[in-house]
């Protein structure tokens, strides 16, 4: 035992007293411009989620590796016109939880609500607004009326919302507490 732990500390010892400074590799870029590589390391990713037949613990890492990249160009660059798209992109794919779980929703309400308040122009605000809708809605577990409720006033306030669809949506909101059965009869 004593054996073990001298061998450790001198490993410790020799490992620590090592001069050269320690440096990450860097990535060569592949065409001069980061913004474009990591856009191309989002598609990339994409591809390898939706081109694979993988068993769910596979698919699983391909899940966090598409959510890391889309991640990742959001953060780097919030002003390019895709950041928007990918905020969407994780709000409205499966999150490799079950629908209705609590880190699901989570998830998906994280980046949907980043969408619905950082890029109030968005192309994707309207579906994004009606994903968070249907999710709550079709939720047993986790269903919440006030979720509800700010969802469907903000996709009443939309300009994109069509005078028959803010009809439904005040119907809707008159039986809020009821859920709604979004199976196939």
């Amino acid at each position: 035992m004593k054996k073990i732990a001298i061998l450790i500390f001198v490993l410790t010892i020799v490992g620590c007293s090592n001069d050269q400074p320690i440096t990450k590799p860097t990535k060569k870029s592949k065409s001069g411009n980061l913004n474009v590589d990591l856009w191309d390391d989002v598609k990339e990713a994409e591809d390898s989620l939706y081109n694979k037949k993988n068993t769910n613990k596979a698919k699983n890492i391909h899940y966090m590796t598409y959510f890391s990249k889309l991640t990742e160009f959001y953060k780097k660059f919030p002003a390019d016109p895709k950041a928007d798209s990918c905020l969407f992109a994780i709000c409205s794919t499966e999150t490799g939880f079950p629908i209705g779980h609590a880190k699901h929703i989570a998830i998906q309400e994280q980046y949907g609500d980043t969408l619905i308040l950082k890029y109030p122009k968005s192309k994707f605000r309207k579906m994004t607004i009606q994903n968070l809708i249907y999710m709550y809605d079709q939720s047993t577990k986790s269903r919440s009326t006030a979720k509800l409720n700010y969802y469907y006033k903000l996709l009443l306030a939309e300009s994109l919302t069509t005078a028959d669809e803010k009809k439904e949506i005040e119907a809707r909101l008159k039986t809020i507490d009821e859920p709604i059965n979004f199976k196939k009869k």
